[in-house]
């Protein structure tokens, strides 16, 4: 596991929910951010950003833990 994936594991493990921005052409952070479960939330045209690159923000979120279903009690 490299850097870059035990440092989101860290933010993942803090954080209930990550929103972060990406350049649409690079393949390799998106390939990353996809395989660590966050999913493209929106794309631009880049007009609004420094840089005027196309890009696609992107969203994880923390999934609800699973609660034992609870048991009426005979009694």
């Amino acid at each position: 596991m490299g850097i870059g994936s035990l440092l989101l594991g860290c933010a993942k493990e803090e954080m209930d929910e990550i929103r972060l921005w990406t350049f649409q052409r690079n393949a390799g952070a998106r390939a990353f951010y996809q395989r660590h479960g966050f999913t493209a939330e929106e794309e631009t045209d880049g007009t609004d950003n420094e840089e005027r690159e196309p890009d696609v923000l992107y969203h994880w979120r923390r999934l609800p833990e699973r609660t034992p279903d609870l048991q009426p009690s005979d009694g």
